[in-house]
């Protein structure tokens, strides 16, 4: 369910439903979530930067900055490259935008891309969708592309219960689909602190835009840990062919004596979690801070947003 990458997303980074239209748009003046007092600084590969009033600001894999994000100017940054990004006024994602139009030598590509994310009255994701095309040439060859992707949650108990995703792919004239339902399993430890697991935000489906569920930034999580899921997917081409497939995935975990996750496990394969401490009252209200990593590669939005073109 992953690829790697924040360009948009993770770009799409950091980041409920407002509770009025006044609060949308709005730069979240703090952190979104912590646990215990504390914010998450480590999941497994994925590391996050925060600035002086706890707003995640660069988020990285190994030493690999995927993209980072300016609150002030409500842009995305990633390999030079410049995303509009908009917030609910809790600090959730609510919209991302990105065009491109240069040249390498591989091609030429010009091309846009846009992403939503819904909440509820309850502050839970219900929502998320993708569109994207793009024109040009590649090696010699003129192409067109269109896509568009739709994932819808559902909360039961207050609990994501359900995902249910659906894809069309049109490159060439040749139109792809792609669906998948996956139901999630829940045990009786209560996630008292409403952290997002590995294996929860595995179930968004987002390619790398669920990282920053991590971060609290996508919505409430579910009010109990998740033990298991199971994924029923299909795909189908223009000449009609077919194919099908299942899989299980199951979660444990362990946890700290503040009751954040310290360890979790998804099918044998475990995720430790490091965290900073946040103190609310020596905020300073800065805005974005980006350390200097000149050394570091990132990657840009259109990777993102084109992930599927050619798969046919």
């Amino acid at each position: 369910m992953k690829n790697l990458l924040w360009a948009m997303l993770a770009m799409v980074m950091c980041l409920f439903a407002a509770c009025s239209d006044d609060d949308d748009d709005k730069t979240p003046q703090g952190p979104t979530m912590t646990y215990a007092g504390k914010l998450p600084s480590k999941v497994g590969n994925y590391s996050f930067v925060y600035d002086d009033n706890g707003r995640c600001v660069q988020v990285k894999s190994g030493s690999y900055v995927l993209g980072e994000i300016d609150y002030d100017k409500g842009i995305l940054i990633s390999d030079d490259e410049e995303a509009k990004v908009s917030f609910t006024g809790k600090g959730y994602i609510k919209s991302i935008k990105a065009s491109w139009d240069y040249k390498d030598e591989d091609g030429s590509y010009k091309g846009s891309g846009e992403i939503s994310f819904s909440y509820n009255g309850d502050g839970q994701l219900t929502s998320y969708s993708e569109s994207s095309s793009e024109s040009g040439k590649e090696d010699g060859e003129s192409f067109s592309y269109k896509g568009t992707y739709k994932a819808t949650y559902t909360w039961k108990n207050g609990n994501l219960v359900k995902v249910v995703t659906e894809e069309t792919d049109t490159e060439d004239g040749e139109k792809s689909e792609y669906g998948s339902t996956c139901t999630i399993e829940y045990g009786d430890q209560k996630n008292e602190l409403g952290q997002y697991s590995v294996g929860l935000a595995d179930v968004l489906d987002m390619e790398d835009a669920d990282i920053f569920a991590y971060v609290g930034m996508l919505g409430k999580a579910s009010s109990y840990f998740p033990v298991s899921y199971t994924e029923e997917w299909y795909e189908k081409d223009s000449d009609g062919y077919e194919n099908e497939g299942k899989h299980d995935s199951n979660m444990t975990y362990s946890f700290n004596s503040d009751g954040t996750i310290a360890t979790e496990y998804v099918n044998g394969t475990s995720y430790n979690y490091s965290y900073i401490t946040y103190d609310e009252d020596e905020s300073l209200g800065r805005s974005s801070v980006f350390e200097d990593n000149s050394d570091a590669k990132s990657l840009n939005f259109r990777s993102f947003f084109m992930r599927h073109r050619g798969r046919k």
